[in-house]
């Protein structure tokens, strides 16, 4: 691969001196972790990679940037209209992203989880309060068979025992408004904030208290990894459910697989991921099989969050509600779709081989 040069994040004021510079070689920019950097079409301005490119490159250099997104190239394009930049890059999509490889390489440490007896039909792990989450929380929370940790708790902030205090937490809620909710025309904000965005206002309602945070501890370690009892190791109250409901990271317009979608896939638990518009679609595309005895995946061509939220919502409290005996037979149905996703999902792992990735791009022109 002498004919390219691999660049990414970690040392970015020197790679953007490189950039300035006309070169010979072909440019791969990856950051591999998060389908970010489309600021100001979605995200803030501290995820600006793309314009950071666009303002410091040579124009005649050639640039791939490759990011965990799926639709990279049609959100390429949109940024494009609204930013109407000088010079123009390569997009290639790369999926799945890091969060499954630092996922596989704790499981190949890892002992192995015991089953126990089921207590719960569905479990959703929130830490960070986006408004998408706290939208679901609110939802469900107090159904019978439904469980939720609520932690708000920074990595840094664990010990390694993978205890924390409440410090995070009280920082989170400290300044949280009391406000009217208001959606907005799309159904992708609220109050002008996108759902994607940490929640600045109190979205406590009759069953769901923001200020109350609700910490699940693990029967599992895993030595110098502290940061494995925040997105990897299972929780007592996890193995004792039946379901795992994902809030992912992203659940506008960018496909997203982080460790809590690669936490139920990896184990071998059902899920349902509340994710963008075409995230089933796209998880179906990388050879996985849905669950559909299960879920109907109708909400998956939604593309307001508001009205496919609603729609993730509904199918969770049909399972709730669901008659014990029913819900076992359907479950007992998709256990081989269960086990073959997780061997399809172990199996998954040379595409963040970024010289791979280079020679697919190649092949590809």
């Amino acid at each position: 691969m002498s004919d390219w040069l691999f660049l990414t994040p970690d040392d970015w004021e020197e790679d953007l001196k490189v950039l300035k510079e006309k070169i010979d070689k072909k440019i791969l920019i990856t950051y591999l972790i998060e389908s970010c950097g489309y600021w100001p079409l979605y995200g803030d301005e501290r995820d600006n990679m793309l314009e950071l490119i666009h303002n410091y490159s040579h124009p005649d250099n050639q640039i791939w940037y490759v990011n965990g997104d799926y639709f990279a190239h049609s959100n390429y394009e949109k940024w494009c209209n609204l930013v109407k930049p000088k010079m123009r890059i390569n997009m290639h999509p790369l999926v799945p992203s890091h969060n499954r490889e630092v996922f596989i390489s704790r499981l190949e440490e890892f002992e192995g989880i015991v089953d126990v007896p089921k207590k719960y039909r569905v479990i959703c792990m929130v830490n960070q309060p986006k408004i998408s989450r706290m939208l679901t929380l609110r939802e469900l929370a107090g159904y019978p068979g439904f469980i939720y940790s609520f932690n708000g708790t920074n990595i840094k902030d664990l010990n390694d025992r993978g205890i924390s205090s409440d410090k995070t937490f009280k920082e989170l809620t400290k300044y949280l408004k009391k406000t009217e909710l208001r959606w907005s025309t799309d159904g992708n904000s609220i109050n002008s904030t996108p759902v994607d965005y940490f929640s600045e206002f109190d979205m406590s309602n009759d069953v769901f208290n923001m200020y109350n945070r609700i910490n699940f501890n693990t029967p599992y370690t895993l030595k110098n990894d502290t940061d494995a009892y925040h997105d990897f190791l299972p929780v007592q109250e996890w193995l004792e459910s039946e379901i795992d409901l994902v809030c992912e990271t992203l659940t506008v317009g960018r496909f997203h697989l982080s460790e809590k979608s690669c936490k139920p896939l990896g184990f071998g638990k059902p899920f349902l991921t509340i994710g963008c518009m075409g995230w089933y679609r796209v998880f179906k595309k990388l050879g996985f099989k849905l669950y559909d005895e299960l879920f109907d995946y109708n909400f998956d061509n939604i593309e307001s969050f508001r009205d496919r939220h609603r729609a993730i919502i509904s199918q969770i409290k049909s399972i709730l509600h669901m008659d014990a005996q029913i819900l076992k037979d359907k479950l007992l149905i998709i256990k081989d779709k269960v086990n073959y996703n997780k061997k399809h999902f172990l199996e998954l792992r040379e595409y963040i081989d970024i010289p791979k990735i280079a020679k697919q791009i190649d092949d590809s022109r």
